[in-house]
């Protein structure tokens, strides 16, 4: 497939981070197809030349945060440097993507906790391809002997907690330190915090 012209790659994008806005604030049921328009001023039916039903427009918001944490695996994994240079490239990444689409992260969390259609459907291979990608690369680290690793699979399970649910308890968030994972401000404390916490998680000498 060629690419897509840039113009309609950055409208696409728009018209994404909007609908991720509202479905996070309306819920997938109070988000209308007609409301979502109007935002980015569309008339409908152009709206519908991007994605032809809300649930593909649902399905692509989640998938694009899924497909944007495989790719920052990817390249950790691909990456010269260290071990440790390279989980601390990937914890701030992922720190970072999380901060730019926190709502995103909400609903993914969300979705994947209800087990509704988008995610027994769309996404359940795609984010068990991601997880299985960290798996191996933790694998990695450990048969290089710059990661203590007892159980690599379980290990995941805690970084996705780490990373995700501050994210997707913004409100109990703001409650404890006084910031929601919304603010840019909250970022760069919480990259800072995530990437002292992995590096005690995983690296033989901390």
């Amino acid at each position: 497939m060629s690419p897509r012209p840039t113009v309609s790659r950055t409208r696409r994008e728009e018209i994404l981070d909007e609908a991720t806005e509202l479905f996070a604030e309306r819920g997938y049921e109070g988000t209308s197809m007609s409301d979502l328009a109007e935002r980015v001023g569309l008339r409908k039916a152009s709206l519908f030349h991007h994605f032809t039903s809300k649930e593909v427009l649902y399905a692509a918001v989640l998938g694009r945060l899924v497909e944007s944490v495989g790719q920052s695996i990817a390249r950790s994994a691909l990456a010269p440097g260290t071990f440790e240079e390279r989980v601390d490239t990937l914890s701030d990444a992922i720190t970072d993507l999380l901060g730019e689409q926190p709502f995103a992260a909400r609903l993914l969390i969300r979705e994947v906790m209800d087990w509704g259609p988008v995610a027994r459907t769309e996404l359940a291979d795609q984010i068990l391809a991601v997880m299985n990608a960290a798996v191996m690369f933790l694998q990695t680290g450990q048969d290089a002997g710059a990661f203590v690793v007892t159980d690599p699979k379980q290990l995941v399970i805690t970084l996705v907690g780490v990373h995700f649910m501050p994210f997707a308890v913004g409100r109990v968030v703001k409650g404890l330190i006084g910031t929601d994972p919304a603010d840019p401000a909250f970022v760069g404390p919480r990259r800072a915090a995530v990437r002292a916490q992995i590096r005690r998680l995983l690296l033989a000498k901390p």
